[in-house]
């Protein structure tokens, strides 16, 4: 397996317009996206969706597709919500933009080696493997694994969680990750900034909200992951 951020901005992007990144949970197998993903590349011809945008969708609602999943069995629910596919393929143009995804991958390689070992880092299989078992294998080994080995020093697990934290995450947040706080408050107004056009993509297919980020794909659970890197 390899780490996402070890890919380059031209893999990443491969990675990013497979159906199983657009969407990575359990769909019949007769559902495919990567017809339509394919064809919103080829539409879009690596301009961004406000090039081409007649009406701005953050005035609409309804642009992304929400629908909630159980998540145990019993009273455990999750909101999974499927982007846009023009906002969503826009938005891999930005992350992918090469001195773009250097600028992410750098910031991920500045959270590592502190206290906190962030255990969700996102991972691509190089083999016959889903990408799906490949995290799960990766889970298995940085979680399970680990805790064995630290059983045997510590006596004791302390178990923590955060609520509707995709729903609860607030965009602008995500400027601050990627440029800090500081730049990114002196900046807001800067549409060119790598994280405020992130911010926007986000809005665009949520009405405008800033509270919340779409949960479901590959994609934006790498934004999720570095921001609980950068909160932590």
């Amino acid at each position: 397996m390899r780490r996402l951020v070890e890919l380059s901005s031209k893999e990443a992007k491969r990675h990013f317009l497979k159906g199983s990144s657009y969407f990575n949970g359990d769909m019949p197998s007769y559902i495919s996206f990567e017809p339509i993903l394919s064809d919103v590349d080829t539409a879009l011809g690596s301009r961004y969706y406000s090039e081409l945008k007649n009406k701005n969708p953050c005035d609409s609602q309804g642009v992304n597709y929400n629908f909630i999943a159980n998540k145990d069995g019993r009273f455990s629910w999750r909101p999974l919500e499927l982007m846009h596919p023009a906002i969503y393929v826009s938005l891999i143009y930005v992350i992918c933009e090469s001195q773009n995804w250097e600028h992410i991958t750098q910031r991920f390689s500045e959270f590592e080696g502190g206290a906190v070992d962030c255990c969700s880092t996102l991972v691509v299989s190089v083999d016959s493997q889903t990408d799906v078992a490949t995290q799960i294998k990766s889970w298995w080994q940085r979680v399970e694994q680990q805790s064995l080995s630290y059983s045997l020093e510590f006596s004791r697990i302390l178990h923590t969680d955060v609520t509707d934290c995709y729903s609860s995450l607030y965009t602008h947040s995500i400027s601050w990750a990627l440029h800090g706080v500081e730049e990114a408050k002196q900046k807001r107004r800067m549409n060119a900034l790598l994280g405020n056009r992130i911010d926007s993509h986000i809005q665009a297919g949520r009405h405008g909200q800033t509270n919340g980020i779409s949960q479901g794909s590959v994609l934006i659970n790498g934004l999720h992951s570095r921001n609980c890197a950068w909160f932590c």
